[in-house]
């Protein structure tokens, strides 16, 4: 089961400390790590879900460990490069048009864009360092949050719809 709590709890924890800064170096910070706070929860709970499924549908070892090993390969939430492929290796096709079809237009949608956008801030942020007097910039907390609002609904929906297969 994902935790929403704690990953809603720490965004609005970095957004608070984000607000109550005062050195200039901070926010940017606490931006930076909004972005791969949520990244890291979107992939470690895709990951899970799909190990979970694995665990409780598969029932040959050898199928069970190849399985296992492709989520283990991919390093990614981009939805067209990274999850529909997961998602189809590890469900199928059939299951999984039947897990999209539940989901809204509009929520699939966010998924598609927000992870696409969140891909790339992500790798800006990971991929970079954050030297003294820099203009480097991220979304901040509350973009986070926001975007986080959005992209739940999809992600519950997969939840619950992986649940019932």
């Amino acid at each position: 089961m994902i935790d929403y709590i704690s990953i809603q709890s720490t965004l609005n924890k970095l957004d608070s400390e984000y607000n109550a800064s005062t050195d200039l170096q901070m926010p940017i910070l606490y931006s930076k790590l909004a972005v791969l706070e949520l990244c890291g929860w979107i992939e470690t709970n895709i990951d899970g879900m799909l190990f979970e499924y694995i665990d409780t549908h598969v029932i040959d070892p050898v199928c069970i460990t190849k399985i296992k090993k492709i989520i283990d390969k991919n390093y990614g939430f981009h939805y067209e490069r990274n999850l529909f492929p997961l998602l189809c290796s590890v469900l199928g096709i059939n299951n999984l048009e039947n897990v999209i079809d539940k989901i809204s237009l509009v929520d699939f949608q966010n998924l598609q864009s927000i992870t696409e956008v969140y891909t790339l801030e992500r790798n800006k942020a990971a991929h970079t360092d954050t030297p003294l007097g820099t203009t480097r910039s991220y979304k901040a907390p509350s973009s986070v949050l926001y975007d986080y609002a959005l992209i739940k609904p999809a992600i519950q929906t997969i939840e619950n719809e992986i649940k019932r297969l």
